[in-house]
């Protein structure tokens, strides 16, 4: 089973973007594990997969913020249904604390929900709010439909959303705090929330990308378990990318990436010891970072070119001075037969 919810709860912070006081709406039990609850932990997880701009660190201290003291509390408890709920109570108070006389900041529904991915245990909190939209409902006569005006959850632009993986947290096994990056216009507003739960040593999906390909573009290249020959860069590039792109969850985990490119040699594993480099065994990867790392574009005077190191290096694509040149009897053709000039 790829997912298995243990937990829910949800509390509800009370605040207009106006106002500085923040109230608590507080449960003392945990929802049932029902069709339903499954559904909604679903759909609030896979939104959050579904961001690519997300922050990826550590917790502070529990000097430092309550949250992560909680948390520690929480998994000396074993996670247990008691303990679930005196978290969820004690982090919510933090949060309205945290809040209180804060005016822009705007409250919503906290969703506390740990479950079970992939074998991997999770503790999440997704802040959700209300939307207003419109239902067709049949008149009594039903013979006609009225538009009526109906409030629901918001679940696919949630306002904050933290995932805590517990199994790498017990360990100290890499980052294991992910938390979705808010807009600029949000920046100030957000803080609180990332002040909140202690989000120490954030870095972000881009940034941990980036660092990956400069460690890649060190490496030698690898031998092709087909031809036996060495791969040229072009080749290489594009396995980086058919790589992350065909990994689970939008992540690269570095130990199936060595495996899989250098096999018993352990490139990546030796460089990274010579180089002292510290980077964790498993992130998520920012996508736009990792295609342009292989595909290219240009455009000017209303040009537009695509096109990658293959097409580069095999002389499809060159400069002679101010002139690009491209060789490509299809590409030729089919322009050809736009203008008609045959």
């Amino acid at each position: 089973m790829s997912f298995e919810l243990h937990q829910l709860i949800i509390h509800e912070l009370e605040k207009e973007a106006e106002s500085s006081e923040a109230r608590l709406f507080l449960t003392d039990q945990l929802l049932p594990r029902d069709e339903k609850a499954e559904v909604l932990v679903e759909k609030l997880n896979q939104t959050f997969v579904q961001k690519e701009d997300t922050l990826q660190g550590y917790l502070s201290s529990p000097e430092d913020a309550l949250f992560p003291g909680y948390l520690h509390l929480l998994i000396e408890q074993d996670i247990s249904e008691e303990a679930f709920i005196t978290f969820s109570r004690d982090t919510m108070n933090a949060l309205q604390l945290a809040l209180q006389g804060v005016v822009g900041a705007k409250g919503g529904y906290l969703v506390y929900a740990d479950y079970t991915e992939f074998d991997s245990r999770i503790l999440s909190v997704f802040l959700v709010r209300d939307t207003e939209g419109l239902v067709f409902q049949k008149q009594e006569s039903e013979t006609a439909f009225a538009l009526n005006p109906v409030t629901y959850l918001n679940m696919d632009k949630l306002a904050m959303a933290c995932r805590i993986r517990i199994d790498r947290y017990e360990t100290g096994s890499g980052r294991y705090v992910e938390l979705i990056k808010h807009a600029k216009s949000q920046k100030e507003i957000s803080e609180y929330f990332i002040n909140w739960i202690g989000l120490d040593r954030p870095e972000t999906s881009k940034e941990l990308t980036n660092s990956f390909l400069e460690m890649v573009e060190e490496l030698p290249l690898p031998v092709d378990n087909e031809t036996g020959e060495v791969m040229g860069e072009g080749q290489f590039r594009e396995q980086v990318l058919n790589f992350a792109m065909n990994s689970p969850q939008k992540t690269i985990n570095i130990k199936q990436f060595d495996q899989e490119f250098y096999g018993e040699t352990k490139a990546v594993e030796e460089y990274m010891s010579n180089n002292e480099l510290d980077m964790d065994e498993e992130f998520r990867f920012d996508k736009s970072t990792i295609k342009k790392y292989y595909n290219y574009k240009a455009s000017a005077e209303s040009l537009y070119l695509y096109f990658n190191r293959n097409h580069v290096q095999n002389g499809q694509v060159q400069i002679d001075g101010e002139t690009v040149v491209i060789h490509s009897p299809e590409l030729a053709e089919q322009i050809m037969d736009i203008i008609g000039d045959r």
